[in-house]
């Protein structure tokens, strides 16, 4: 078994004089959902088409199940699954027939049909064909071939873009159980923060052609300042008592206070007391990954 399932160093690739990675490193833990983000042309779709070996890198290794790209490539791809940009179909097959040719590709029993529709959800369409099929169970019928072989590690780009908000969830469940019901790795290249901040379990920021920030989920989002929101008698009077806080009234009995840490709201509380400030209640938020990649962006 492999810790780390990706394992990039140094890599550098560059389209004539755009460099678009420049001396990445990373590392993805076995068994999680990794979330790869950065603002749209930052080079998240070049690193994965790296990964699969479909681009090769100018400079630095990869390595994808303890494998060298470059020298076990046809070993590697044997062992993972890919959905790389708009999945395309055959419209007048069905589901079970469409997956059946893949499985004749990769030598695989037709009975791999049966289990990756089960998996996705698609098992009673039976002999529905694909050109009937909505937007969101194509995408699903994407990663139902990309699951044929039970493959050790999942690179999927963008899988949730497009759908609407019922497809979104669909895609986003599926994606948070198949490392514990498929024993596999998903590694995951997104620009929306909310669904990523749902289904991800790490994530990494490419910023410059370089990881900025990689972690576990709850280490980022929890290691930041959070928001207090506070229901008070009088929120003007509130907000001055609070002079050296950044704050925000939110109507004449609330306010939100910027950058707290959730162990020192405590230190807030007591100055609006002091203060003569009737306090009903106090929630603290924590910072969201959408305030993380801002704020990341900024620094």
């Amino acid at each position: 078994m492999h810790d780390h399932p990706i394992l990039c160093r140094g890599v550098t690739k560059a389209f004539g004089a755009h460099r678009v990675l420049d001396g990445l490193d990373l590392a993805v833990p076995r068994g999680s959902v990794f979330a790869f983000l950065g603002n749209n042309g930052a080079g998240k779709s070049t690193l994965i088409r790296l990964i699969t070996g479909l681009l090769a890198p100018d400079a630095g290794t990869i390595a994808v199940l303890g494998r060298d790209l470059r020298r076990e490539r046809r070993a590697v791809l044997s062992r993972i699954g890919v959905i790389v940009d708009a999945p395309v179909f055959y419209p007048n097959l069905t589901a079970a027939e469409f997956l059946g040719l893949t499985c004749v590709v990769k030598g695989l029993p037709r009975s791999e049909c049966a289990r990756v529709l089960e998996l996705v959800d698609l098992a009673a369409t039976g002999a529905r064909l694909i050109g009937r099929f909505s937007l969101g169970m194509k995408q699903r019928l994407a990663l139902a071939n990309a699951l044929l072989g039970k493959p050790e590690l999942l690179l999927l780009d963008e899988p949730t873009n497009g759908l609407d908000p019922e497809g979104m969830l669909a895609m986003r469940r599926l994606i948070t159980e198949l490392p514990a019901r498929c024993g596999c790795t998903v590694f995951v290249s997104s620009h929306l923060l909310d669904e990523v901040e749902k289904m991800a379990t790490h994530v990494a920021l490419l910023r410059a052609g370089r990881i900025q920030s990689q972690a576990a989920l709850a280490d980022l989002v929890g290691a930041g300042q959070g928001e207090l929101h506070l229901d008070v008698d009088d929120a003007a009077r509130a907000a001055a008592v609070l002079d050296g806080y950044v704050t925000e009234t939110l109507g004449q009995g609330a306010l939100r206070v910027r950058d707290v840490e959730r162990q020192r709201a405590d230190r807030v509380h007591a100055l609006l007391v002091q203060g003569g400030v009737a306090l009903y209640q106090s929630v603290h938020r924590r910072p969201s990954l959408e305030q993380w990649f801002m704020e990341a962006h900024r620094a």
